[in-house]
């Protein structure tokens, strides 16, 4: 684990706050006449020296057709105009199409950040992978960042597991001795790619070695199905999943002196190869977990 860049944030069925989840005030001043706090998550908690946030979105929401190519429109233009109003998008008219866009602007836009909805609704940021989207179209660069968190927020199994986030982004530096951090122990999975293109795969998945080890504590099997796992944590049950789980890290990543990794879309012969078998990807971001919430997120496991 590097030495800095971390940030916690949590798995969370939509519509629920947790202990230790703050809601920010309602009282903005530049917000409409009739706001309301949007419906379909859990609000964040404004960025303290421990920037911890408490949400989760939903596979079925986020690989739903319809959303998907809303979603991939966004990164096209500004995400607001006049007044910080969102943008018309389909992902406004369903409960599943605003949790897609609530969780996006999570990822993209920093805690003092707020959007609206046509009819009022907040959109609060939390984590700050591009925060002059509200000024222009997202950068390729952006796109990966806000795609790659938001890989990590899939939770097809509906349990609430907080995960600490790794990366290269400045959004993710904050001191490593910061007490929550002490109980993340098992380096768990990494995220990337990019759900603004327009193909089938969206992202990509690979789980790190010592992940087997631990997994392999609960059931010898579970190494054995580390793909099937992975598929029900980022997928659940959707058909038209865009992630492609390419094994152990260690066969597609490469990791420089600083903890961070630069990520290939062919395992085993990516970090060999590199940009001579596809593109490669430096907007990664790694997940770490608590052994004891190792079940609640692979709950596959326990039944093998």
């Amino acid at each position: 684990m590097s030495s800095i860049r971390f940030i916690a944030v949590g798995l969370l069925g939509a519509g629920l706050f947790t202990a230790g989840c703050a809601v920010p005030s309602d009282t903005d001043p530049d917000a409409p006449s009739d706001t309301e706090p949007v419906e379909t998550a859990e609000l964040p908690i404004r960025r303290n020296a421990v920037p911890i946030g408490c949400n989760g979105l939903l596979p079925s929401d986020f690989w739903a057709p319809a959303n998907r190519t809303a979603f991939q429109a966004l990164g096209r233009a500004a995400l607001v105009g006049a007044e910080n109003v969102v943008v018309p998008t389909p992902l406004l008219g369903t409960s599943g199409g605003r949790s897609v866009l609530d969780y996006t602007v999570r990822c993209a836009l920093s805690s003092e950040q707020v959007v609206y909805a046509p009819d009022g609704r907040r959109f609060y940021g939390s984590l700050g992978f591009a925060p002059e989207w509200t000024r222009r179209d997202l950068t390729t660069s952006e796109q990966r960042w806000v795609s790659a968190c938001i890989f990590q927020h899939l939770n097809g199994t509906g349990e609430h597991v907080d995960i600490l986030l790794d990366g290269s982004h400045p959004a993710l530096e904050c001191p490593s001795d910061a007490e929550p951090f002490a109980e993340f122990v098992v380096h768990d999975a990494t995220m990337y790619g990019n759900a603004f293109l327009p193909s089938a795969i969206a992202g990509y998945a690979c789980i790190d070695p010592d992940l087997t080890g631990e997994l392999s504590s609960l059931s010898l099997s579970c190494p054995l199905d580390l793909g099937l796992l992975a598929w029900e944590r980022l997928c659940g049950h959707v058909p038209t999943c865009g992630i492609a789980f390419l094994g152990l890290c260690d066969l597609t990543c490469l990791t420089d002196a600083d903890g961070d990794q630069t990520c290939h879309t062919l395992p085993l012969l990516g970090p060999l190869l590199g940009p001579l078998l596809g593109p490669s990807y430096s907007e990664t971001i790694r997940s770490y977990v608590r052994d004891s919430d190792l079940l609640p997120l692979y709950p596959g496991c326990g039944l093998l």
